[in-house]
């Protein structure tokens, strides 16, 4: 599969993708809307194809589901960046190119021909976009990050956790999401500019500044209440005031409760008869409870103290007797936004995101693989998920031949010699 045969808005465009796990699912969100993407590996192939879990459990860098997972719709090629043949085959690359994502440290980044300066002006229309842990100048610019690093600094694991416990790093790799995420958008930005100025720009992109970003309210709640918003568990925190629990066990799963007091949220009186509809009420049907929920208007300040943990207990003890699908379907009927707390398993056995065509088979040399589908939908210039993620250096006789213009034998030479 090469950039040929491509489609989508960006379809016309070619990217050069030089980057990590810190920026890898920006070139696959590119890739995504079409642009051709071409990996640029170190022989032998990117560290990121050795992170599991792997397909068979055995460490192969061609059966890495993370690699799979982040490289669909690109092309790989091989190059060392180090040696100067490599470095002139770089630059004769990005001639042919329209963007260039690299996640390279800004005192590494001259050397081996990154530099913002030297690419700017040997390379105007290009759109260059750097993803760094802190940007490119600053006190930290130097400093190295992993995604747990990224979502510390950036504030994200402060607010994550139970109360009264230490603070806890998110599963999903959350500081390499927005960080490509939101480099994405700033790289879209500049090439709309380009299409006015015919000229590129340089995007300085900041894991710590896209993680901050996700704060939600708890900057400004800091800045205007001097309240740092604390860690409510499965609850939420709102400039200081807590919520109730969202999350409850059901007889097969969890659920989750949209509504700020748990039990009593939005449609509380409701949400009561609910629980004497199945005999659960307990006394919460009395004139005494009902006057304490008129009272604190049982929408965004539900009763504390007691008062919250007997409601959170009588929910506890209701959640359990029901599924999941029965609670929800219920919660739905008296217009609570309530929802099943789905598993990747219970995601691929979705009758909604099947309805959706959400889900796509992408083939393998041995079979079909189920990968997530596209990630917006656009009634023009459809978002694709057209061929799986590539082999090390698979691409290498079409990018140097059929690009480049390099005959048969000077890429066996260049391989022979390292330099790919």
């Amino acid at each position: 599969m090469t950039g040929s045969e491509a489609a989508g808005p960006l379809a016309p465009f070619r990217v050069l993708d030089l980057t990590n796990e810190l920026g890898q699912l920006a070139g696959r969100m590119l890739g995504d809307l079409g642009a051709e993407v071409i990996k640029v590996e170190p022989p032998g192939g990117d560290q990121t194809r050795f992170i599991g879990p792997f397909r068979g459990d055995v460490v192969d860098p061609e059966e890495s589901l993370h690699w799979w997972t982040f490289n669909t719709n690109k092309l790989s090629v091989t190059l060392d960046l180090t040696t100067a043949g490599g470095q002139e085959l770089f630059g004769r690359l990005l001639d042919t190119a329209d963007f260039l994502l690299e996640t390279t440290p800004p005192d590494a980044a001259a050397a081996i021909g990154l530099g913002v300066e030297s690419i700017s002006a040997s390379h105007p229309k290009l759109v260059h976009t750097s993803i760094t842990p802190f940007g490119r100048d600053g006190p930290y610019a130097h400093w190295k990050a992993t995604d747990l690093v990224g979502t510390a600094m950036g504030g994200l694991s402060s607010l994550c956790g139970a109360p009264g416990r230490q603070p806890i790093r998110p599963t999903a790799s959350q500081g390499y999401a927005q960080v490509s995420a939101q480099a994405v958008v700033g790289t879209l930005i500049a090439h709309y500019q380009r299409t006015k100025t015919g000229r590129g720009q340089h995007v300085d992109q900041s894991m710590q500044e896209a993680v901050t970003f996700t704060h939600d309210n708890a900057s400004p709640t800091w800045d205007i209440r001097g309240v740092n918003n604390g860690r409510p568990g499965n609850g939420r925190e709102i400039g200081g005031y807590k919520s109730g629990q969202y999350v409850y066990e059901a007889a097969d799963g969890y659920v989750a409760a949209l509504s700020y007091g748990g039990l009593f949220g939005l449609t509380a009186r409701q949400s009561i008869e609910w629980l004497d509809h199945h005999g659960m009420a307990r006394d919460l049907t009395s004139d005494e409870w009902l006057a304490k929920l008129d009272a604190t208007q049982g929408i965004l300040i539900p009763p504390a103290g007691p008062d919250a943990d007997y409601l959170n207990e009588t929910l506890v003890a209701f959640c359990k007797q029901f599924t999941r699908a029965q609670l929800v379907a219920e919660a739905q009927q008296i217009r609570n936004g309530w929802g099943i707390v789905h598993t990747p398993k219970d995601l691929l056995e979705n009758e909604h995101l099947a309805e959706r065509e959400y889900w796509q088979e992408l083939e393998h040399e041995d079979g079909q693989v189920t990968y997530p589908g596209p990630w917006a939908k656009l009634s023009k210039t459809p978002i694709s998920i057209r061929h799986r993620a590539p082999h090390v250096g698979e691409h290498n006789d079409y990018v140097y031949g059929e690009l480049l213009g390099l005959s048969g034998e000077a890429i066996t030479q260049l391989e022979n010699a390292g330099t790919i």
